[in-house]
């Protein structure tokens, strides 16, 4: 009867975690989509030192988000949004006019990587 126990133990605390996980995922990833829409603002705004500044905070916040989506998120998806983000800072400083592709393409990833991780009934199906 103990085993049943910690074994019901083990899986309840899998599950909370793994809602946690979820949760916490999602509230990050919209972190770094209002990051990346600050700094396409200020990029459209033709304010290359805001939008630089921007960047820069934006490429800390997707540092952290790499390591802890990389626990949830298959490295592809990851790898996808991290070629997008690599590219943001040079075409700002160039002002090169691939920019918004670039922001376009982050910014679907990121929502793909939403889509598809959190478990609907479409997913599952």
């Amino acid at each position: 009867m103990v085993r049943i126990k910690i074994s019901l133990g083990i899986v309840a605390a899998i599950i909370v975690l793994s809602v946690f996980g979820i949760f916490l995922l999602d509230h990050k990833t919209d972190r770094i989509i209002e990051l990346l829409d600050e700094t396409r603002s200020y990029s459209d705004e033709d304010n290359n030192e805001k939008a630089i500044e921007s960047v820069e905070k934006l490429m800390n916040e997707w540092e952290k988000y790499h390591t802890y989506a990389s626990i949830f998120v298959r490295n592809d998806k990851i790898t996808n949004v991290e070629t997008s983000m690599s590219r943001l800072k040079p075409l700002i400083e160039k002002d090169n006019d691939e920019l918004n592709a670039e922001f376009e393409n982050a910014r679907s990833c990121l929502e793909w990587i939403i889509e598809s991780e959190i478990p609907k009934w479409s997913n599952i199906m």
